[in-house]
């Protein structure tokens, strides 16, 4: 049984890193369509990095090994981002967060007791200098 338990976490940890990794390559393509395509100064682009360095950071900072017992496997199509419209991928990165987040963190992974409330409020903050930097609508 205990066996089961190790490669059950290992797995879930290896599938977390790879949602993880996936969406971060996605925040990435957002910094450089904003550094690249927009009129954004030097200043402004900066600021939306570190922003998504301080919602990474922060959603790294979880354990997904200790919930691995309340995960149910999800199909990897579920997560799915439209490349092509700059503004709807804006929505899609911190939806995809928010998710990773609700699936992978429990209550003893999560390092401080209102960890979802200040990542939520975060995820939004990211997507609204995104939103604001692209002229998207709100």
């Amino acid at each position: 049984m205990k066996l089961t338990a190790v490669f059950i976490a290992a797995a879930t940890a290896k599938n977390a890193d790879k949602r993880f990794n996936k969406i971060r390559g996605h925040a990435d393509t957002l910094l450089d369509l904003i550094d690249n395509n927009t009129t954004a100064s030097d200043k402004n682009v900066e600021r939306a990095e570190k922003w998504v360095n301080k919602v990474f950071d922060q959603a790294a900072s979880i354990d997904v090994e200790l919930c691995s017992d309340e995960i149910v496997e999800e199909v990897d199509d579920a997560l799915v981002f439209n490349q092509d419209d700059f503004c709807k991928l804006t929505g899609q990165v911190g939806t995809a967060l928010r998710s990773y987040v609700r699936k992978f963190g429990c209550d003893e992974a999560l390092p401080k007791k209102n960890f979802m409330n200040t990542f939520a409020k975060r995820t939004n903050r990211m997507r609204n200098i995104f939103l604001r930097l692209g002229k998207c609508a709100m």
